[in-house]
């Protein structure tokens, strides 16, 4: 990992995949942020379809090489 926190050495849109494990105390931390207000019954639902979401995720990291960013595409209609 570069310095700058970046996945690739060259500028890169894209974080550093996330290492700590996910917790019910960082899931909180980060539902407060976005104003959400979640009891531990419901943090303890998500918990396991965020890591499942964040673990899909890191396995597509490897799907392009590290020098190319993914394409897209615009359009007004």
């Amino acid at each position: 990992m570069s310095a700058h926190g970046l996945v690739n050495e060259a500028a890169s849109r894209y974080p550093a995949p996330m290492e700590p494990p996910l917790t019910i105390d960082t899931l909180r931390t980060l539902a407060t942020l976005q104003g959400l207000e979640l009891t531990d019954e419901e943090l303890a639902g998500l918990l396991p379809l965020v890591q499942a979401g964040r673990s899909m995720a890191e396995s597509l990291r490897g799907a392009l090489p590290g020098d190319v960013e993914p394409a897209s595409q615009y359009r007004i209609m």
